[in-house]
């Protein structure tokens, strides 16, 4: 229970930047401007959020350890949003210092999530979950080297490295925060959308190989230049392409059984390991390339996002309460799956070919379609009634 609050609380912060990216990419497709603010509330407010909240609740309740104290989760979750928001601030307004204190909060704010997984970690009563532990601590790792490259990079220090900086900061915060978090998470996640005791496999270990060598290639950029970026981001691609095919093969028939979000998260993996080939192939080929291309508008949207919402229709109903809402929830969010299935890769597909008319119309179908299911969302009462049936 104390680790669903503490999801809870990290979703509803998450839901709330995630409505700031998406007014804000608004009135940067209507009026013009970069990009760099609506993708930064998205990846860094509220993706990094929801990792947060989850990332706890999934380590104590799959490790049968005890939650962290309410104070540090809480403490986590106000030091991370506060630096999020004065870094969206401080490089918008061109405000150095303020831009400069949000992100050494958004350090802290991460260095007080691996404390707090770490803690759990080590009071584990199940060993069985400790490779995916590893794979949110790289992450981690990771997110830290990158948030402490964007202070650099904000503070003007960069200097003729700005460049380099710039590439090796956006990989390892998109490849190795999010996409090591999201490899070492759907080993137990996608069997249990679909009902399924948890599979395993020799792919999962070699997976673990593949992402260190990928960080180490990533973080080897800041000196060997773009191509080492090219090479973790090609291994980072192979480890999310063994796990996942290495699942879906285990689970069969059985994996469809898992509903709107298997099938989400799994195209959604399709997309990121698909973006990292060409983002690879690109770094290797032409160097560095714009900031934010349309394969990038693709692995966020159809990619991160499609994995985000995909994962939130089974937590939603779960983190909501137990029988008799819980049956009815998990109904609400999987009924008419084509509907958030269409939009999403739509909006995926439009960024691909520029036709930005298409991702409009496409996020903001899929917007509405994942609202209107929030909104009729049942929660279970004290007693174990039906909240929104009492109601009634």
């Amino acid at each position: 229970m104390a680790s669903h609050q503490i999801a809870v609380t990290a979703l509803r912060l998450a839901g709330l930047f995630g409505l700031v990216a998406m007014v804000w990419a608004l009135r940067v497709a209507v009026v013009g401007g970069p990009w760099w603010g609506p993708v930064h509330a998205f990846l860094l407010g509220a993706v990094t959020l929801a990792i947060a909240g989850a990332a706890q609740m999934f380590t104590v309740t799959w490790s049968a350890a005890p939650a962290p104290p309410a104070w540090i989760a809480g403490l986590q979750r106000w030091v991370h949003s506060m630096g999020v928001g004065l870094v969206l601030v401080g490089v918008t307004t061109r405000a150095v210092g303020l831009t400069v204190v949000g992100g050494v909060a958004v350090f802290a704010g991460l260095g007080l999530l691996g404390f707090s997984l770490v803690g759990a970690i080590r009071h584990s009563l199940l060993r069985r979950f400790d490779l995916s532990a590893r794979f949110y601590l790289l992450a981690l790792a990771c997110a830290g080297v990158g948030v402490v490259l964007g202070v650099v990079m904000a503070a003007g220090s960069a200097g003729t490295r700005y460049s380099v900086l710039r590439i090796v900061h956006g990989h390892l915060n998109l490849v190795g925060f999010i996409g090591f978090t999201i490899i070492g998470t759907i080993p137990t996640l996608l069997p249990t959308f679909a009902r399924h005791r948890a599979v395993s496999g020799r792919e999962a270990i070699l997976a673990w190989r593949l992402a260190l060598a990928a960080a180490g290639a990533m973080m080897a950029g800041l000196l060997l230049g773009e191509r080492a970026v090219a090479v973790g981001s090609l291994l980072a691609s192979g480890a999310l392409t063994l796990v996942v095919v290495g699942l879906v093969a285990r689970l069969g028939r059985t994996g469809v059984r898992g509903g709107l979000p298997y099938l989400q998260v799994v195209v959604g993996c399709a997309w990121l390991a698909s973006w990292a080939v060409v983002d690879g192939v690109r770094l290797i080929g032409n160097g560095g390339g714009p900031v934010f291309d349309r394969w990038i508008a693709a692995a966020v949207l159809g990619g991160v996002g499609q994995v985000l919402l995909g994962s939130l229709a089974y937590l939603i109903p779960v983190l909501a309460g137990p029988a008799p809402a819980l049956g009815a929830n998990l109904h609400r969010f999987d009924r008419h799956r084509w509907v958030p299935l269409a939009a999403a890769n739509s909006a995926a597909l439009g960024a691909v070919l520029g036709a930005p008319v298409v991702v409009l119309v496409a996020v903001g179908l899929w917007s509405a379609d994942f609202t209107r299911r929030l909104v009729g969302v049942r929660r279970t009462g004290p007693s174990g009634t039906d909240g929104a049936m009492e109601r009634e």
